[in-house]
């Protein structure tokens, strides 16, 4: 882009000598209205403008044309280039500073070549790395841990939807506020200021934490905060990653009853069988006792009620054994009325009778 017709014939001639090293179609723009135009109507390899004035107003149009989203290389052909100006005001974009002196065939021919090579490279590092963040992007939408991202100072920027298919909240619910609307009152301010005086030190903070769902409904997370720092390495974001531990801790509490139950078995199973030799031995005293006191004597009666008494306690120790699975189980048919005589004074303490 410039003022004089034979700058652009001049170009236009070099190129057409090297069409064979640089193919090329130009179009010239007389002034910086008509570049702005062409510019926004269709895509360039290069643009190369020319700064007479001394002014920046030409590589202040390129950085307007850059900063709305665009790519593409360009060339200042001055020959009071400031390269710290045009860095300045562009801070982005491929370019080069050509000296209108050394325009010839060769120095354009290999300034345009390095500057759309050097694009190209850019180019395909920007490609990789957007590539790159809409994996990491998919892979956290799709995450089944909970992601939330919060500023510095705790106010949330982002959840992921396992956030809102485990608390109930919508992202549009809880942006703007702070991971407070999930405290459950089960862990005291203490547990709070430990974890803020971790991340803030620039640490990872890993524990479990007691939260409420949007229905009042409380569960467990396995969260790790990780901050986020810039490129002077100050903080300005938090990571949080939270694994929902509520059923794993459900299934050990289950685990841990059973285990329990299992150790009082086999402590009933061995009290039992302690019991069951000792009346064994009562049993066996009190038959032999019976042969020799008088029938239907006060003293038999009283040895038959303690011969009754050792033979249901034999049958509780053997229910004992039965429970602690140390005896075999045989299932008969049985007449209960018999059954619950034979039980009638103990009903009463098991099922609270007067």
């Amino acid at each position: 882009m410039g003022n004089r017709e034979e700058d652009f014939f001049l170009i236009r001639e070099i190129l057409e000598r090297n069409r064979s090293l640089l193919e090329a179609d130009l179009e010239h723009a007389k002034s910086l209205d008509e570049a702005k135009q062409l510019m926004s109507e269709g895509p360039y390899g290069l643009v190369l403008f020319q700064n007479d004035t001394g002014d920046m107003e030409a590589v202040r149009l390129v950085a307007e044309f850059l900063h709305t989203g665009r790519s593409i290389p360009f060339i200042v052909l001055t020959e009071e280039a400031d390269e710290k100006t045009v860095a300045e005001i562009i801070q982005s974009g491929t370019w080069n500073c050509l000296a209108k002196s050394q325009l010839d065939g060769a120095t354009l021919v290999r300034t345009t070549h390095n500057t759309i090579t050097e694009h190209s490279v850019q180019q395909e590092q920007h490609n990789a790395e957007e590539e790159s963040l809409r994996k990491l992007s998919r892979a956290v939408e799709q995450s089944a841990d909970t992601v939330v991202i919060t500023d510095r100072k705790g106010v949330i920027e982002y959840v992921n939807p396992a956030f809102k298919a485990l608390t109930g909240y919508d992202r549009n619910e809880v942006r703007g506020s702070t991971p407070r609307i999930l405290k459950s009152g089960k862990q005291g301010p203490e547990f709070y200021q430990e974890m803020w005086k971790t991340i803030l030190a620039g640490n990872v903070y890993r524990g479990v934490l007691v939260n409420r769902k949007k229905d009042g409904e409380l569960y467990y997370v396995e969260e790790s905060i990780c901050p986020v720092r810039d490129g002077d390495g100050q903080i300005t974001h938090f990571i949080s990653n939270g694994r929902d531990l509520t059923e794993r801790l459900r299934l050990e509490a289950q685990l841990q009853q059973a285990q329990k139950m299992d150790a009082i078995g086999r402590l009933a199973g061995g009290v039992a069988h302690d019991c069951n030799n000792l009346l064994t031995i009562i049993t066996s005293y009190s038959e032999l006792a019976l042969d020799v006191v008088p029938q239907n004597s006060p003293l038999e009666n009283k040895i038959q009620e303690i011969r009754q008494a050792a033979r249901r306690a034999a049958e509780l120790t053997r229910q004992l054994l039965a429970f602690s699975r140390k005896q075999p189980q045989v299932l008969r048919v049985v007449e209960l009325n018999t059954i619950v005589a034979s039980i009638s004074k103990t009903l009463p303490r098991l099922i609270g009778g007067y």
